[in-house]
């Protein structure tokens, strides 16, 4: 551990003492990191049984972006709660908190696709936890939020016992920062949120793509995503003569005016219709958004689905 010249003593002796005790966690019985994830998928599918989920969903108007992966079915006979909590499960239940963490891109606005998931996401969290304690017959659960900063090191916060587990961050189909599968890297969940993958165009004098394999096979084109279509992007658009831009910051309004400006070809993201987007973009970066986006851009259905779980340390 690295600690700066201007951090005191005591300062010092703290910190090691909360990583100490955080790696002395994680490396208490493992069974106990499982048994969070059962509990978590417990609550999920009792969630889904009595309709509270799609309720969150249409709470927050998203019933035309987010889909249900059925990897779990709202059968609570056979997805119980693990009896006897121990290790994690236990030391939550007791303190009546979580250490949740989640990627910090910096401030969340109309500008970002993740505005559409932040609230949603949270409020999932939140009802799953409600569900845990009253099964146990324990206090309510707190979130604590730890920020998780670039380069966003999400399994190595998980393995150093930092978190407890990530937020509704990071999909199931993925990697890890060290180039391994993250369902390989992680315990998850059962699939909590899911959307579809569009690409996005210029309506006049775009691409005149129709279909995913255009775009697929297309040539000397330049694909901009946003955080919730990172790995997505990158991997499938790796032909011959293809680039990608991640915008992990202000994903829409960096994005769309590449489009209207022909500096990006495409954008690829989850979100259906632009009814989610920006009212406004900043076309000619005078740093005023006066271009409006309805009906200056349509979509193109890729047809696949990515989804996020609930993520726990392996270890």
């Amino acid at each position: 551990m690295r600690i700066s010249k201007s951090v005191s003593v005591a300062s010092a002796a703290l910190t090691l003492t909360a990583c100490v005790a955080a790696q002395a966690e994680l490396e208490g019985p493992p069974e106990g990191r499982q048994q969070l994830v059962d509990a978590i998928d417990a609550a999920w599918v009792r969630m889904l049984d009595e309709g509270e989920y799609r309720e969150i969903v249409n709470q927050f108007d998203a019933a035309d972006m987010v889909v249900n992966i059925v990897d779990c079915l709202p059968d609570p006979e056979v997805t119980t709660f693990p009896e006897d909590p121990t290790g994690a499960l236990k030391r939550i239940l007791d303190e009546g908190k979580i250490r949740v963490g989640y990627t910090n891109t910096g401030i969340v606005d109309e500008g970002a696709t993740a505005v559409h998931f932040t609230r949603m996401g949270d409020t999932m969290i939140e009802a799953i936890l409600a569900r845990i304690a009253k099964h146990y017959g324990a206090d309510p659960i707190e979130v604590e939020t730890v920020n998780i900063p670039p380069p966003f090191l999400n399994t190595q916060f998980l393995d150093r016992g930092d978190v407890d587990m990530l937020g509704l961050v990071n999909a199931l189909g993925g990697s890890t920062r060290d180039g391994k599968r993250r369902r390989k890297a992680r315990r998850y969940s059962c699939t909590m949120t899911a959307t579809k993958q569009f690409v996005w165009v210029l309506k006049e004098g775009g691409p005149d793509w129709e279909s995913f394999d255009d775009a697929l096979n297309s040539s000397g084109t330049h694909f901009c995503a946003g955080p919730l279509a990172n790995e997505f992007t990158k991997t499938y658009f790796d032909q011959p003569g293809q680039t990608t831009k991640t915008e992990f910051v202000a994903d829409l309004a960096n994005c769309l005016p590449k489009l209207v400006n022909g500096t990006a070809d495409g954008m690829v993201g989850p979100l259906p219709h632009d009814g989610y987007f920006p009212e406004l973009i900043d076309v000619d970066g005078d740093g005023e958004a006066e271009t409006p986006t309805a009906g200056l851009f349509r979509a193109i259905d890729t047809y696949m689905v990515t989804g996020t779980p609930l993520w726990v340390a392996i270890n």
